[in-house]
């Protein structure tokens, strides 16, 4: 009978051990694909815009951050296309940003262009920044979206590594396109073509004012006090 228990317990330890080896197996693998899928992601070429959505009046000029995430490699130079609806929206101007240190760019009727470059050809750099910032303006009511032209063709949205000849290493499908929407102008509003705005007159306080009622209270409780002493 001792030998008989001694031979399950046996058995029970051999399936245990089996079990946590499956399990720590198991538990391994899940990792390897979770760190895979988080290495893949976080080492996207690739650009954003920030804020990618936003909501604005007609005529109120708002910023847009263009920035570019290199993912861990060494680039020399990359450049943006651009297409929005030019009937809703407008972009007003482009500032240089300073992941770069040459910035080229145009404005063209539903479609911009912005080129980052260093005027020394051997210089590379690494990480995130920011391009360019856009001014944009709402022209009428309505929704645009701000698109990335991306390809395999060289003549749209590309960063270029640090190779002998230079390769387009953007990630195409990372690459996340801004909304925007635009409301109606308010009639009348000011800076706008309204006219200034006139304030809307707050009426008097009729009957009894409120520094009035203050002093009435404080002179009650005087008078509280006063005959609380005496009696």
């Amino acid at each position: 009978m001792i030998v008989q228990n001694a031979k399950r317990r046996t058995q029970n330890d051999k399936l245990k051990f089996k079990s946590f080896k499956i399990y720590t197996l198991v538990l391994s693998f899940t990792f390897l694909v979770l760190d895979f899928a988080l290495a893949k992601t976080v080492a996207a070429q690739t650009f954003s815009l920030i804020p990618s959505t936003a909501t604005k009046s007609a005529d109120l000029e708002f910023t847009v951050d263009l920035n570019i995430d290199t993912g861990g490699k060494k680039v020399t130079a990359a450049d943006v296309k651009m297409t929005f609806d030019p009937a809703i929206l407008q972009v007003t101007k482009i500032l240089d940003g300073t992941f770069f240190t040459a910035t080229s760019h145009n404005i063209y009727t539903g479609t911009l262009y912005v080129g980052g470059s260093f005027s020394d050809e051997t210089q590379t750099t690494t990480g995130s920044g920011k391009l360019a910032t856009l001014t944009l303006k709402g022209k009428t009511a309505g929704t645009s979206q701000l698109v990335f032209v991306c390809t395999t063709q060289t003549t749209d949205t590309n960063i270029l590594d640090n190779s002998a000849i230079p390769n387009d290493i953007v990630n195409c499908a990372a690459t996340k396109n801004g909304n925007y929407t635009i409301t109606e102008t308010a009639t009348g509003s000011a800076g706008l073509g309204g006219g200034a705005v006139t304030p809307t007159p707050v009426p008097p306080v009729t009957g009894v004012s409120l520094p009035t009622i203050m002093a009435f209270g404080f002179g009650a409780f005087l008078v509280f006090m006063g005959l609380v002493f005496i009696f």
